[in-house]
């Protein structure tokens, strides 16, 4: 059941709806405006095609507005790129009881109980020093999926959710 969970999970990546747990951390010594290129490397990637392409394009966008420039690997670029999404599951167990009596006096009594299984999703971006191969700047986004999003809905929150990893990239120190 685990793994159908997770491989439901990386299914719906594109449904992440990204709210608040938003992290990160960055090496207080390097130099972050002598970063000018960037290019992908492999990370623990979502097989899920059109999710990828979500992901890669709205944290292009995001390195785009922080004045980075996507060039080729061949190109010597001044860092590296690389995401990685994980998937974990929790059950949610909501009751709900109503009637009176009690354990003496059973009358009137009736009750329900709900389990629901939730995904969560983690969107990790790693951000390496190419010259010394050096993590440089890691930010982690986490949150409920939502299971029900719609294509347009997908795009929007993986934007959301890159926008809201790279607000404090370029760290300040």
């Amino acid at each position: 059941m685990r793994i159908a969970t997770l491989i439901a999970g990386v299914m719906l990546l594109g449904t992440i709806t990204f709210a608040q747990s938003v992290n990160y951390d960055f090496d207080r010594s390097a130099n972050f405006r002598a970063f000018r290129t960037y290019t992908w490397v492999r990370g623990a990637a979502v097989p899920d095609a059109l999710n990828n392409q979500r992901i890669v394009a709205a944290t292009n966008t995001q390195l785009a507005a922080k004045g980075l420039r996507l060039v080729e690997r061949q190109d010597s670029p001044d860092l590296l790129v690389a995401y990685h999404a994980a998937f974990d599951t929790d059950v949610q167990v909501t009751g709900f009881g109503s009637g009176w009596g009690g354990f003496r006096y059973p009358r009137s009594f009736s009750g329900s109980v709900r389990a629901d299984e939730i995904v969560t999703g983690t969107l990790i971006v790693d951000i390496v020093d190419a010259a010394n191969r050096t993590i440089v700047w890691r930010g982690t986004a986490t949150k409920e999926v939502n299971m029900n999003a719609k294509p347009a809905q997908r795009d929007q929150n993986i934007a959301r959710a890159t926008e809201k990893l790279f607000k404090h990239y370029p760290p300040v120190k």
